[in-house]
């Protein structure tokens, strides 16, 4: 009888403690969910804090360039003008992208300095060519291209492209200055309308009076094309590169060559490395 009992008073406490157990099972979800709550409403209050206007505010744009032909503050209006929010907000990609768009300006760089401050290093351009839009309308549109820092160029070339082409050209003449530079040819004007003929002017410096030719390359790769002329010039007509008026590489093998002066029997035909005299 009294082992029933003991038995009885061991099942008791047993379901007791699986009761507390469970009791204590069904409350841990519920903690969760609490401390989840806490920290969601934490984190939207601050959210609230940091974006809430005049707080953190941007108080000063520090401006650090080497170069003297870029003009401190109008970087640091341009990016004043293209600020927008505060110092946790402010999109600093877009004060890039204001700032590369200025004369002179090959990259910027934005950054945060705690607690009020945007600091902004420039990187200036090697040189500075003119683009004109040529869509067809009577007015051409005109802007700047910062070229790379290593360009070497002494005279500010002209761009003229559709606006679909702007990219295209400013690659064909970025192509075109790397292999001419080593022949001491320099890119004047650069052009292909909307049809697709390109147009190129070049200019030496390397003369008293400087020498400018200009070459016909139509339709075509005009880098391919230009290089084409290029090994002729190089070891035929270095001597004779103020005579040269006009060239047309609109031929299947060679070039033609029209000589300052004009008359008959001024266009002759340069194919296979050889020029005909």
């Amino acid at each position: 009888m009294s082992s029933d009992r003991i038995a009885n008073a061991q099942d008791g406490e047993l379901t007791d403690a699986m009761i507390g157990q469970r009791k204590k099972t069904m409350y841990k979800p519920s903690l969760w969910i609490t401390i989840t709550v806490v920290l969601l409403m934490t984190g939207v209050v601050l959210v609230d804090q940091l974006m809430r206007p005049g707080r953190f505010t941007i108080e000063r744009i520090d401006v650090h360039s080497s170069s003297a032909r870029v003009d401190a503050r109008m970087v640091e209006r341009t990016a004043w003008l293209a600020l927008i929010g505060n110092y946790f907000t402010a999109d600093l990609e877009e004060i890039e992208s204001a700032l590369v768009r200025l004369p002179g300006v090959y990259q910027a760089a934005v950054r945060r300095h705690w607690p009020d401050t945007l600091e902004v290093s420039i990187t200036e351009a090697g040189a500075i060519a003119l683009w004109y839009a040529t869509d067809g309308s009577a007015l051409e549109v005109q802007d700047y291209v910062n070229l790379p820092p290593d360009s070497n160029i002494t005279l500010q070339p002209v761009l003229r492209s559709p606006t679909a082409d702007r990219h295209t050209v400013i690659d064909a003449f970025l192509d075109l200055v790397s292999g001419l530079t080593p022949l001491g040819l320099e890119v004047r004007n650069l052009s292909v309308n909307e049809a697709g003929d390109w147009m190129v002017v070049l200019q030496s410096a390397s003369l008293q009076t400087p020498a400018e030719l200009e070459i016909v390359v139509g339709r075509g790769d005009p880098v391919r094309k230009v290089d084409q002329f290029a090994v002729v010039f190089d070891s035929f007509l270095q001597d004779r590169l103020a005579d040269i008026e006009r060239v047309d590489m609109r031929y299947d093998s060679g070039f033609a060559i029209q000589w300052r002066g004009g008359g008959s029997g001024v266009v002759q035909l340069a194919a296979h490395g050889q020029l005909d005299n």
